[in-house]
């Protein structure tokens, strides 16, 4: 809406909204969902310390430091490790397809954090198909009690 001399104008424009959709419709689609997450030593530690992913999903982490020591992350499951100095930013990353707890730690600077490693939820066409297989599995089953007359 467009106010024009006192006057309100509405003019709709539904081109660009139609292009959008249509770059997105064509965006490639990953198979492995990557989430990015920013992590900052500081002599107290690792913030966040603690944060959770996704099993399946790949991670890419950022690190810097706030302090004037050289820091570090070592994540010895995933052999991954990324020094951290002040203004700079060390990029790596690690898949986790198995739910579980991982540790991350700076061996100089005695921080430690973690990753907790959730099971994905289920898509609503997973549930519909756990539903549809258990009501048919009931149908199969269901047994009718009548009273015995003594």
């Amino acid at each position: 809406m467009f106010v024009l001399f006192g006057m309100a104008i509405f003019i709709p424009y539904i081109g660009e909204t139609q292009a959008l959709e249509s770059q997105f419709a064509q965006e490639k689609k990953y198979d492995v969902p990557v989430r990015e997450v920013s992590l900052i030593t500081t002599p107290e530690g690792y913030y966040p310390e603690a944060f959770s992913v996704f099993a399946g999903e790949k991670v890419k982490l950022f690190l810097t430091n706030t302090g004037d020591t050289p820091s570090c992350l070592m994540l010895p499951e995933k052999e991954l490790f990324l020094s951290a100095q002040r203004g700079k930013v060390s990029e790596g990353s690690a898949f986790f397809p198995k739910t579980g707890v991982y540790k991350f730690y700076c061996p100089t600077g005695k921080i430690k954090g973690r990753i907790t490693v959730i099971p994905r939820p289920k898509t609503e066409e997973e549930l519909e198909a756990e539903r549809r297989l258990a009501s048919e599995r009931t149908k199969k089953r269901v047994r009718v009690w009548y009273p015995k007359e003594e």
